[in-house]
């Protein structure tokens, strides 16, 4: 009886082990410096000044992240953002019949991002420039 005891707690133990998978989740991952919610002033732009918030999230490749809310446009409006490091990059994207672009930069400790994009509505464009603040 001890042995099938034994045997039973050997093969819990390995299947404990094996089945330990490395989480793909990297803690040196720049993408986490941008997540949570960002207070967004528009410095400049046909809707300026306006504030608004927007939230940032991790995005499905290794370097994207997904911006809610931006254009002050609600948060089912969803825009990718490319980062590398302190550098944002959104890339020409349409969304609800708006085309979006634009780039930024981050501070050093990852508190504020100064924005510029351009939004295409179809008739005009309107280029846009906003602080973002992290709460």
């Amino acid at each position: 009886m001890k042995k099938v005891g034994y045997v039973l707690l050997g093969a819990l133990l390995i299947a404990t082990v094996y089945s330990c998978e490395p989480d793909d989740f990297n803690v040196n991952d720049p993408r986490l410096n941008y997540i949570g919610t960002w207070d967004v002033t528009e410095k400049t732009g046909d809707f300026a000044p306006q504030s608004y918030t927007v939230s940032i999230d991790l995005g499905e490749l290794a370097s994207n992240l997904t911006i809610r809310g931006l254009y002050a446009q609600g948060p089912t409006f969803i825009t990718t953002a490319i980062a590398n490091g302190r550098n944002l990059e959104i890339p020409v994207q349409t969304r609800t019949g708006l085309t979006i672009s634009g780039s930024g930069t981050a501070n050093a400790d990852y508190t504020m991002i100064n924005l510029q994009f351009s939004v295409n509505d179809g008739s005009s464009i309107d280029n846009v420039t906003a602080e973002l603040k992290k709460r």
